[in-house]
């Protein structure tokens, strides 16, 4: 692998990483602000939904595309330590 390869692959690593940095920070501001998160605990009907888990709130899209970045991410740095090894 040349040193441009090298490289290349060290930027997408970067990359990745970003992403899965403003996708956790996505998640975390989405079940931080939710709206269901938001009401009042005081009414009954309303209490259930108080302090929903993550989960409850975050779009399932959101999650697989969390996990799809870092197992992309995992695959690169394992390209990354492949060629240091050789």
């Amino acid at each position: 692998m040349t040193l441009q390869e090298r490289q290349n692959l060290e930027e997408r690593i970067l990359s990745k990483r970003q992403q899965i940095e403003f996708e956790k920070t996505n998640i975390d501001l989405t079940s931080e602000f939710s709206e269901e998160n938001r009401e009042n605990p005081e009414v009954m009907e309303e209490a259930k939904n108080f302090n929903d888990p993550a989960g409850s709130v975050i779009e399932t899209a959101d999650l697989k595309s969390l996990k799809s970045a870092e197992k992309e991410l995992n695959e690169l740095l394992k390209q990354l330590d492949d060629l240091d090894k050789s």
